[in-house]
């Protein structure tokens, strides 16, 4: 029998995250309809599909977004288009207290689907080792809400162990899945390396404070071999102030052309990733997953993390994992890495285990397995 799908997510503006699902409809068990806003207003930059083709198996419609704040904004005209898809599955791609979740559990008073997420909380738990104000007020507002709405949920989709750990604090114990986060093989998959002169060290992602770009650099200072070029993706420049002070120590500390920046978009990341030698993210926050480890070492480089958040989980290795905030840390792996056999042996490690793991099918058959 067909299920028919209604996905929602503003994330969809990237194709990249329109992938699942384009996998997902390929299977004529599945009807898929996917909702984006036109529009996103981010950091005061209006944000547009980074897209234009439809695709082949996948219905994509677009709503007009209202408020702009992840918890709060909401698409308009929603009623209408459930009313007119007739789904038995919403998935918000949101966390569970939202304004777009309150909404989508009003309405399964009325229209018959089940309700799922695929969630990113993973800021609670550590409440009770690292204590502050901050986190005990939003989880005395977080609880109660999904105290209230989790029996109409049908299932939490969660990235990592920790997420889920977090969710089955809020109550959703017998709903919480663990389900991977998984890359497209079409786009990123593993290329003849292209032979260069420098030791290509590379940072992919959005550039703000709390990301430790800065911790990247000042490790680089201590490296023991010169060879090496820092490739900076300069695409998500979010924060200029924070930009202009790591090119500033970059600048302070390096002379010559030992940087290159470049702009990674959907369509290019694969192919400078597959130039790297090592992807690091120094991140000093809780990430909720690690999207660049898995792409970057299925295109051939080997990922290397700070402690925190999902990124251990990913990476799993303790020997390419360093204190968060620890440049000295973050050197000596780095130095370790240029020795080519042990190189090789961690990224054979690595990368089995990314594409036993963590591939778009891996996550197909954890998603269709919930849903018989």
């Amino acid at each position: 029998m067909e299920k028919k799908i209604l996905a929602i997510s503003h994330a969809f503006l990237k194709k990249i995250n329109l992938s699942f699902y384009e996998e997902l409809s390929k299977d004529k068990k599945f009807k898929i309809t996917c909702l984006l806003p036109e529009n996103l207003l981010y950091n005061n930059k209006k944000i547009y599909p980074d897209f234009k083709s439809q695709s082949k198996y996948l219905k994509i419609k677009k709503l007009k977004l209202s408020n702009n704040s992840t918890r709060f904004f909401y698409l308009s005209n929603l009623k209408s288009v459930i009313k007119s898809a007739k789904p038995d599955y919403v998935i918000l791609d949101n966390d569970t207290v939202s304004v777009q979740s309150i909404i989508l559990f009003y309405y399964s008073f009325f229209f018959n689907y089940k309700l799922c997420y695929f969630c990113n909380e993973n800021n609670l738990k550590n409440i009770f080792t690292d204590f502050n104000i901050k986190k005990f007020i939003k989880l005395l507002i977080v609880y109660p809400v999904n105290f209230i709405i989790k029996f109409k949920v049908f299932k939490v989709f969660c990235y990592t162990n920790q997420i889920k750990e977090n969710y089955n604090i809020l109550g959703f114990k017998n709903k919480t899945c663990l389900m991977p986060l998984g890359y497209d093989e079409k786009v990123f998959n593993l290329k003849k390396k292209r032979k260069k002169d420098f030791f290509a060290i590379s940072y992919f992602g959005r550039i703000i404070p709390e990301k430790g770009i800065h911790i990247l650099i000042n490790s680089l200072k201590n490296l023991k071999y010169k060879n090496w070029k820092f490739m900076l993706d300069i695409d998500q420049v979010e924060n200029i102030f924070y930009f202009k002070s790591i090119i500033k120590l970059f600048k302070k500390n390096f002379k010559g052309k030992k940087i290159k920046f470049i702009r990674c978009n959907h369509y290019n990341i694969a192919k400078y990733m597959g130039h790297s030698d090592v992807v690091v993210l120094p991140s000093l926050y809780q990430e909720q997953y690690g999207r660049v480890i898995q792409e970057s070492v299925a295109c051939g480089a080997i990922a290397v993390g700070s402690d925190i958040g999902a990124i251990p989980e990913i990476i799993k290795d303790k020997e390419l994992l360093f204190e968060s905030g620890n440049h000295k840390a973050l050197s000596i792996i780095l130095n370790k890495l240029y020795n080519k056999s042990f190189y090789n042996k961690k990224f054979k490690k690595l990368y089995q285990k990314i594409k036993n793991e963590r591939t778009i099918q891996k996550q197909l058959l954890v998603f269709k397995k919930e849903l018989k």
